[in-house]
């Protein structure tokens, strides 16, 4: 029998990537969602909302960081990572109406699981009930979702829906400057160039690369160069 993971243990903490912040996200065409995720925050609007999009733009960085402001503003919060906590039973959403702030990753996730989809819908009907702040993340909008519990849809669709735009170039030079700022780093425009136009330009991937080359950085003193950006990573 799987045993589901205790409410305690279910923190920011444990899944947080980089700390990320809203220092950290540039929005480029996101600037709307970032105003309405700032009311959130502060219990203002909507008590909920859900962000959209592909891979790479920003959903679960933005509900980190509202996670983040809202502990800051010490309040309760809770970060429910799908992708993380699928292989537990769906009783982890148990009594998570208990919590003023909750946010749900990736929530495309439970499309098709008829226990998952479920334990949801109830999950919407008992944090509504209890004037939960609530914060879901999803790369479908709610009408592609292919979700078989016509009332899951119909809650998923009941709050302020986002789709966020992928940053153009410019803006993903921005981010990776930003970061490397933030940690003592300076990113030459000509290397921030080089990794986006060298990879897939996904902001998912481009982070991991900025951890590697970070990383690297750290342990030899060198400054962040092409040439040590190519060999750091092995490219020819």
């Amino acid at each position: 029998m799987t045993i589901p993971l205790s409410l305690p243990q279910l923190t920011l903490a444990l899944f947080d990537e980089a700390h990320t912040n809203f220092a950290d996200y540039v929005p480029g065409q996101n600037q709307l969602v970032m105003d309405a995720l700032s009311r959130w925050v502060v219990a203002d609007g909507p008590w909920y909302v859900m962000l959209w999009g592909g891979s790479g733009t920003g959903k679960s960085h933005l509900i980190q960081s509202s996670l983040r402001a809202v502990d800051e503003q010490k309040n309760r919060a809770m970060y429910v990572p799908l992708r993380e906590v699928m292989d537990f039973e769906p009783a982890i959403l148990d009594d998570l109406e208990t919590i003023e702030y909750l946010a749900i990753d990736d929530v495309h996730l439970v499309a098709g699981n008829a226990a998952w989809e479920l334990a949801l819908f109830n999950l919407f009907n008992r944090t509504l009930g209890a004037g939960v702040r609530l914060l879901i993340s999803s790369a479908r909008g709610p009408q592609n979702l292919d979700v078989d519990l016509p009332d899951l849809t119909s809650r998923l669709n009941s709050g302020l829906i986002y789709r966020l735009a992928e940053l153009d170039d410019d803006g993903k030079q921005a981010v990776l400057q930003r970061r490397a700022d933030r940690r003592g780093l300076l990113m030459p425009d000509n290397v921030a160039r080089f990794l986006i136009h060298r990879f897939r330009r996904d902001m998912r991937e481009l982070n991991s690369i900025f951890e590697r080359i970070d990383s690297a950085s750290l342990s030899t003193g060198r400054e962040l160069t092409i040439p040590f950006v190519r060999d750091v990573l092995g490219l020819d």
